[in-house]
């Protein structure tokens, strides 16, 4: 069974397909008949060999099959993907910052902690107030969402980051607390 197709779509073509045992196999094509190489020429790799022919037909299956929709709902494998995930989500090993940060912008946001145990944060910023929770991550990282609002506050220990996930922008970089974190 072919597990991956992998198609570099430059001149001279070349495909590799990757069988369920690990084992691959590279077929380079010329661009055009005309350049006078020849129009197959295919290497065998780890004892597996794939037929001109067949990796052609493969490659027809693979470009039929539509992408998913960015908008599709999960599949069932891909929420248990997402809750293993969220199962091995990693602790930061810092201490989160509050207070009142000055941004590199020369902007200012308040972060206080309204849960004991950093769930949740209430930020100000530009004189409105977003209550954000906390999401697990697997890098380490203090990771805050407000879904109604989209706005996500990111914390690592070097700085705290602001973004509105609406229109995909950062809104605030750099920020830092003023005065020592509690």
């Amino acid at each position: 069974m072919l597990q991956a197709l992998i198609t570099f779509r430059s001149a001279p073509l070349l495909l590799a397909a990757c069988l369920g045992s690990g084992s691959c196999l590279a077929t380079a094509q010329a661009a055009s008949p005309s350049d006078g190489v020849a129009p197959a020429a295919h290497h065998q790799l780890h004892g597996h060999e794939l037929s001109a022919t067949a990796a052609a037909e493969d490659i027809a299956a693979a470009e039929s099959t539509p992408l998913l929709d960015s908008n599709a709902h999960p599949t069932p494998e891909q929420r248990a993907a997402a809750a293993a995930a969220e199962r091995q989500a990693v602790n930061p090993i810092y201490q989160m910052k509050i207070g009142r940060m000055q941004c590199g912008s020369h902007e200012f946001m308040d972060v206080k902690q309204e849960d004991a145990h950093d769930q949740a944060i209430l930020v100000t910023w530009k004189g409105r107030r977003y209550l954000l929770t906390r999401k697990p991550t697997t890098t380490g990282a203090y990771h805050f969402d407000d879904v109604k609002a989209g706005l996500v506050m990111i914390q690592i220990p070097a700085k705290s980051m602001l973004f509105d996930k609406k229109n995909m922008t950062r809104l605030a970089d750099d920020c830092n607390p003023m005065v020592a974190s509690r």
